[in-house]
C-alpha cells in the first residue's frame, strides 16, 4: 500500500489526497493486478523508469492479432444519399456526468478533480473563507460536472423543440468525475435513475446506452472474468439490463449480462450494436495480465457482423472510447479498425463519445496509410457535461430512413449548446441555441460520407475559416467565450493529426510540416494515467530505485 502510494504521488498520476482515497479504497484490485504481472524488482524498475535498469513488457504497446473472416465482398465506396426518401432522426447523449451534489456558490476552483461541491476530502479549498470562483447556477467550465437540473433542462428542451425522435443513443458515462468514491451502489443507483430520467421525458422512444469507462469501479476498470469472482462486473450489468427493460430484446440479456454488449434490429434492414469498448482502454489495469479479447468481445462483435452481412443489413455501432492515440490500447484499437474494414459494406454509423469534445475520426483502407480510400468516418460527440472545457451539448442526426434499398447511413446532423456564460448571468430565462442547423453547410460537405471528410482535412489545412468554424465547435466556445485561438501551425496539425488517427500511428500524419501539437483540455479530465511532461516526472538521478 505505501509503495502505491508513492508510486501515484512521486509520478504524479493525481494530487497526493486522491492518491491517497483511490488507492485505499481500491487497494485489493490494485494489489492483484500487480502481484500478477511484477514477480521481481527488475520489472517494477523497467516499469517505473522507462530505462535499461530493468525489462517490463509495456502492455500499452503491445499488439495481438484476431483472427478476420475471408471472403469479403468488394468494398463498395459509401455515396452521397439522394433526397426524397423517408429519414429517421437520432439524437445522440454522450458523457452525461451527472454530479447530485452539485451546489450552487460552492468553489469551482477548489484544485481537486471534482468541484463546485461539498469535498469529501481533507483539503483546504478557500483562502480567507472566499470562494474565488462561485459555482454558476446553471453549471461551471472547469473541474465541475452536470447539475442534475440542467440534465433535465436539456431533455425538456429536446422533447418540446425536437420534434420526432426515432431512437435515442447515450455512448457512455453517466456518473460524476468523483472517482474516489465510487461504488457499486452508487453506480447501480444512477444507472437507473438516469435511465428512468430520459425515459419520462420520451417514454414512446428507444434508448441504446452503452458502457463508459466511468462506469467502472475503480474508474476505468471492468474486470473481464478470467479474475476471481469477486471482481466481476456482474453487479452493473444486471443494474444496466433492469433498467432498461423495454429497450433491450430478451434474447440479448444474456449478452448484456455477461460483457455489457447487446444488438438489437431496430428496423428492417438496421442493426444497433452495443459495444462495451472497455475492455479496450488503456487504463483498464486487469488487462495488464491478459489484453487479448477480454470476456469475447471482439469476437462478438465479429460474429454479429457477419451474421449483419449474410442477409444483407445495415449496422450502427454505439461505443464510448475512440481508437485514438492516449485513448485506447493499441492492440484492442488496432483490432477494432481491422474488423470494421473487413465489414466496411455493414458498418454505416460509428457513434462514440469520452473525448467530450466535438470530433470525428478517418478509417482508411490501409490502417497507417491516409493516401489509401477512406473507408469510414466516426462521430465523436460533443459532452453534456461542462468539464473540463466545454460548453453543454447535444446532437441530433437525419439518417437515410425505411424505404427499399436504404443506405442508413447519415445524411446531416444539427447540433445544439447552452452558453454557460450567457445562461448563468440571467439563470432565470435561460436557452439552448443552435451551433449550427446542418454540418454540411457548416463544413462545405456535399454529404456525410468518408471521402468528404477526408477532403475536410485537406481543406483546413489551408483554408483558415473552415479549420476556425471546427476550432471553435471542437468546444462549442469561441474566443470571445475565453477560449483561446489556434493560430499556429503546430495547433492547427494537431487538430488535423487528430482526425486521421483512430489508432496510435504518426505515418497517418507525416505530410503535416512544422510539427504536431496534439489539442489538450487545460484541466485534464482525472484518469490513473502517468503524467506524460518531463518536467512532471522524476529521474533516475532524482529518484533512485
Amino acid at each position: 500500500m505505501e509503495i502505491a502510494v508513492f508510486i501515484c504521488e512521486t509520478f504524479h498520476i493525481e494530487d497526493n489526497d486522491v492518491c491517497n482515497f483511490i488507492i485505499s479504497d481500491f487497494s485489493d484490485e490494485f494489489m492483484y493486478v500487480i502481484k500478477q504481472i511484477l514477480v521481481t524488482p527488475h520489472q517494477l524498475c523497467g516499469l517505473l523508469m522507462k530505462n535499461d535498469c530493468g525489462d517490463f513488457v509495456d502492455p500499452l504497446a503491445t499488439i495481438w492479432n484476431m483472427t478476420i473472416p475471408g471472403n469479403q465482398p468488394p468494398f463498395v465506396p459509401k455515396q452521397v444519399v439522394p433526397p426524397g426518401n423517408p429519414t429517421l432522426r437520432a439524437l445522440h447523449l454522450t458523457d452525461l456526468h451527472v454530479d447530485m451534489f452539485y451546489t450552487v456558490g460552492l468553489e469551482a476552483d477548489c484544485g481537486t478533480p471534482q468541484c463546485c461541491r461539498p469535498q469529501d476530502m481533507n483539503v483546504e479549498i478557500v483562502e480567507n473563507g472566499d470562494v474565488k470562483q462561485p459555482a454558476g447556477p446553471w453549471g461551471s467550465v472547469g473541474s465541475c460536472d452536470t447539475p442534475y437540473w440542467l440534465l433535465t433542462n436539456m431533455l425538456q428542451n429536446i422533447a418540446s423543440t425536437a420534434g420526432k425522435l426515432d431512437y435515442i443513443m447515450v455512448s457512455g458515462d453517466l456518473v460524476s468525475h468523483t472517482v474516489w468514491a465510487y461504488t457499486p451502489e452508487t453506480h447501480s443507483f444512477m444507472v437507473k435513475n438516469l435511465s428512468d430520467t430520459i425515459r419520462s421525458y420520451f417514454p414512446k422512444t428507444p434508448v441504446y446506452f452503452a458502457v463508459g469507462n466511468h462506469e467502472g469501479v475503480p474508474v476505468d476498470n471492468i474486470a473481464p472474468h478470467f479474475t476471481p469472482k469477486k471482481y466481476h462486473m456482474d453487479w452493473l450489468y444486471k443494474a444496466m439490463s433492469n433498467a432498461w427493460q423495454g429497450w433491450i430484446p430478451a434474447d440479448q440479456e444474456k449478452s448484456l449480462e455477461y460483457n455489457g454488449c447487446y444488438m438489437k434490429k431496430i428496423y428492417d434492414g438496421l442493426r444497433m450494436i452495443s459495444l462495451n469498448n472497455v475492455y479496450g482502454d488503456r487504463i483498464n489495469f486487469w488487462l495488464y495480465i491478459n489484453q487479448t479479447d477480454p470476456d469475447g468481445t471482439l469476437q462478438w462483435l465479429i460474429n454479429q457482423l457477419q451474421d449483419a452481412e449474410n442477409v444483407g443489413d445495415k449496422v450502427h455501432i454505439v461505443a464510448h472510447i475512440p481508437g485514438s492515440d492516449g485513448e485506447a490500447l493499441e492492440g484492442y484499437a488496432l483490432n477494432y479498425y481491422k474488423i470494421i474494414n473487413r465489414y466496411a459494406n455493414t458498418v454505416v454509423g460509428q457513434f462514440f463519445g469520452h473525448t467530450h469534445s466535438e470530433k470525428f475520426y478517418m478509417m482508411y483502407a490501409n490502417p497507417d496509410d491516409y493516401k489509401s480510400t477512406p473507408t469510414n468516418v466516426v462521430y465523436s460527440a460533443p459532452s453534456v457535461t461542462p468539464y473540463s472545457d466545454y460548453f453543454p451539448a447535444y446532437r441530433i442526426y437525419t439518417i437515410d430512413g425505411v424505404h427499399k434499398g436504404s443506405t442508413y447511413q447519415v445524411i446531416d446532423y444539427e447540433e445544439w449548446f447552452f452558453n454557460l456564460t450567457s445562461n448563468n448571468a440571467n439563470p432565470t430565462n435561460v436557452k439552448w441555441e443552435v451551433l449550427y442547423q446542418s454540418a454540411n453547410m457548416e463544413y462545405g460537405l456535399k454529404g456525410q460520407i468518408p471521402t468528404e471528410y477526408n477532403q475536410m482535412i485537406e481543406r483546413m489545412k489551408t483554408d483558415d475559416s473552415l479549420f476556425n468554424k471546427y476550432y471553435e465547435n471542437h468546444n462549442r466556445r469561441s474566443i470571445y467565450d475565453g477560449r483561446a485561438p489556434c493560430n499556429d501551425q503546430q495547433c492547427r496539425n494537431g487538430y488535423l493529426c487528430d482526425a486521421r488517427q483512430f489508432h496510435q500511428t504518426q505515418q497517418l500524419c507525416t505530410d503535416l510540416e512544422g510539427g504536431i501539437q496534439k489539442p489538450e483540455p487545460k484541466k485534464n479530465k482525472y484518469s490513473a494515467r502517468f503524467a506524460t511532461s518531463n518536467e512532471r516526472r522524476r529521474g533516475k538521478e532524482e529518484c533512485k530505485i
